[in-house]
């Protein structure tokens, strides 16, 4: 088709379709109409750019508040009120500011009335001369003030129940210079490079580099430009082509590869679902960061940064000297990733917090009554904040990881092996209290609780130790359970994505953050693996490694997805693995078992051995050795009988199953295996 003039459309779906030559005056003539306009087209066209300009074509005198106000004959149907752009807020606090002008009138009444009748009791002892009557009336007037004093206590929270007749405001424009327009493309979601095809106006050179994931989950750098070509070239079946600039797309149906973006305020693989190319004279700004890598963008091109702790959006033309960019080494968890591990409550809290900041910042000058007026919150909150004290506790948390470099954590920071070391295990036979009172290790080594122990002093300093016990357990007190209750390690693990709670009931996922480091991966799954491996003590078997979890019927598909990334792991470091297996446990209703068994052959025992480590268990490293010894011995055995019974020794490798490398490795060895 031509043009989209060509497409047939039924008339009741939609008014008219219209090509771009007329899209200026079929928008002119519906905004006069105040009629809707539906824009329909494949990503990177231009239809948001059309709406934000639309946006800011608009005059700023048109925008309105939007303020909900209770109904007193029908609660759910609220009535509403439009007021110009930015009276909104001002209307609200009015509002707090009549209600609490009553509370202090009140108040002033009831002073008034405890003075009197403090002092009635002496008028009627000077006037009438009895005791009596002046004893009553004295027990009276404190009974009296007593009440009063409870009153005067409780009158705030008597005053904050009068909140839900204050109005509440739905549209808020408050300091906004243009109309507000929402990009619901999903553009935000994805990569940094963009999950859509990119507008053309808001793109990167191709001497950019990106890292990738490649086929065996390894990282990649690679320039874009390579990266697009090959992908183009792969798909130059399905390329959509435009004239202008040389334009060519493609959306990538199969095999998406992944690259690093930000998603849900943190760097981890993301797929790429199209990706485009074309010609462009104009301008370009190279961005350099402090590691010395370099970014190339049009003007428009919006970058992640940081500010305040989250992450930001800014075009490259605003960009000033200094500011902190988004990049693969950067953000594992931030400040508001400990804050939303707190309750709601806890969240609010600190949001208002956040509000109070953003308020003394702006006005140096005003005191904590003022502050606490303008947010609508009670002086004694605000004076305790104005001195330091009764901070929101998901602030004082992340303020004490902030003192200890631990956040935001980033990809480069020093101690992030020794933390995926401790995540793997609370994965295995450690994790988080449901009541969240401590983070623990159990295990039958004493020494593997005090080596965890050991591990989270690394990480967050000594001082901990003073929140540490080891608890002495089993039928015969063979086990040991370290455990730590220092509550700021806890919300740490928790943001980081260790397990809460009975495992058994609950899924278990492995951090996206895990697999890009290499590196931070081994020392996860060696945590691991160090209390769910098991090694069988058959001589006869020879090295018989499986690992296993347990499972309800309600997380059966997501261990059957974990153990298929545990078998990804495995693959990579040359250990063969069979199929995933799965069976019911003893007296125990609805719960199941799925496990893995490595291949039994000499090779893939071997790689085990000398590709994978195992954290917090040293009896299982010395007994995979001597298992590992016991194959060598018993597959000599085997060998030297076939061989003094006239067998050849392709006829021998048949018989026990072994490749020529494998019966090499075995017959050269001296004895001993090193793991």
């Amino acid at each position: 088709m031509k043009s989209t003039k060509d497409i047939p459309v039924p008339q009741k779906i939609v008014d008219q379709v219209v090509g771009q030559d007329e899209a200026v005056q079929i928008i002119k003539k519906a905004a006069l109409q105040r009629r809707h306009v539906l824009l329909i087209g494949e990503p990177g066209t231009g239809k948001s750019m059309l709406g934000l300009a639309l946006a800011e074509l608009l005059p700023k005198s048109t925008l309105k508040d939007i303020l909900a106000l209770p109904n007193p004959n029908d609660e759910n149907n609220p009535l509403i009120q439009t007021m110009q752009a930015g009276t909104g807020r001002e209307e609200v606090k009015k509002y707090f500011l009549d209600g609490k002008q009553m509370f202090r009138n009140n108040n002033f009444l009831l002073f008034v009335v405890a003075i009197i009748t403090l002092l009635a009791p002496w008028w009627i002892r000077n006037r009438y001369q009895s005791d009596i009557m002046f004893a009553a009336f004295f027990l009276g007037g404190i009974l009296f003030l007593a009440v009063f004093s409870m009153m005067l206590s409780m009158g705030q929270r008597m005053f904050g129940m009068q909140k839900v007749i204050a109005p509440k405001v739905i549209v808020d424009n408050f300091g906004k210079k243009e109309a507000p327009f929402f990009d619901a493309t999903g553009a935000h979601a994805g990569a940094l490079l963009g999950d859509v095809l990119h507008d053309p106006f808001q793109s990167l050179g191709g001497s950019n580099n990106v890292k990738t994931m490649s086929d065996e989950k390894n990282l990649v750098e690679v320039t874009l430009g390579d990266f697009v070509d090959k992908k183009l070239e792969k798909n130059k079946i399905n390329i959509l082509k435009q004239e202008e600039k040389n334009y060519e797309a493609v959306f990538l149906q199969e095999n998406k590869p992944k690259i690093f973006g930000e998603t849900n305020g943190s760097i981890s693989p993301v797929e790429v679902l199209s990706c485009n190319r074309y010609n462009y004279v104009g301008e370009m700004i190279k961005l350099t960061t402090s590691e010395n890598k370099e970014l190339i963008v049009t003007p428009e091109h919006k970058i992640a940064v940081w500010k305040n702790g989250k992450i930001t959006y800014v075009e490259a033309k605003d960009i000033e000297e200094c500011n902190e960019i988004v990049s693969q080494s950067d953000a594992i968890i931030d400040e508001q990733d400990i804050i939303n591990s707190y309750d709601r409550k806890q969240q609010e809290q600190c949001k208002l917090y956040g509000e109070y900041l953003e308020l003394k910042a702006q006005n140096p000058t005003w005191g904590y009554k003022r502050i606490s007026k303008a947010l609508g919150q009670s002086e004694s909150k605000t004076r305790w904040w104005h001195a330091q004290k009764h901070i929101p506790q998901p602030i004082q948390t992340v303020q004490w990881l902030q003192k200890r470099k631990l956040l935001p954590l980033r990809i480069i920071n020093s101690k992030l092996l020794l933390i995926a070391k401790v995540l793997g295990a609370t994965f295995g036979d450690g994790g988080i209290f449901a009541n969240l009172n401590a983070i623990f290790l159990s295990s039958s080594e004493l020494e593997a609780t005090k080596e965890f122990g050991n591990d989270l002093m690394r990480i967050f300093g000594y001082s901990i130790d003073n929140n540490m016990r080891t608890i002495r357990g089993g039928r015969n007190g063979t086990s040991f359970c370290y455990q730590n209750t220092n509550r700021n390690v806890i919300r740490f693990f928790m943001a980081l994505g260790a397990p809460i709670g009975n495992k058994t009931k609950i899924n278990l996922i492995v951090p996206t953050w895990i697999k890009t480091s290499e590196e931070a991966e081994q020392e996860f799954y060696a945590s691991l693996f160090g209390s769910e491996i098991g090694i069988s003590a058959h001589k006869s078997c020879g090295a018989r490694i499986e690992f296993g979890i347990t499972g309800d019927e309600h997380t059966e598909l997501n261990r059957l997805q974990f153990l298929e990334e545990v078998k990804a792991f495995l693959n990579k470091r040359r250990v063969e693995i069979g199929k995933i297996l799965s069976y019911k446990r003893k007296n125990k209703a609805g719960s199941k078992i799925f496990r893995i068994v490595c291949s039994q052959r000499f090779t893939s025992s071997e790689n085990f051995s000398k590709n994978i480590n195992l954290n917090y268990c040293k009896y299982k490293e010395d007994n995979l050795k001597r298992y590992l010894q016991n194959f060598v011995e018993s597959t000599r055995e085997k060998y030297q009988y076939y061989v003094n019974r006239g067998y050849g020794a392709q006829k021998v490798m048949e018989r026990l199953e072994l490749k020529p490398n494998e019966l090499y490795s075995i017959l050269n060895s001296k004895g001993t295996i090193s793991a």
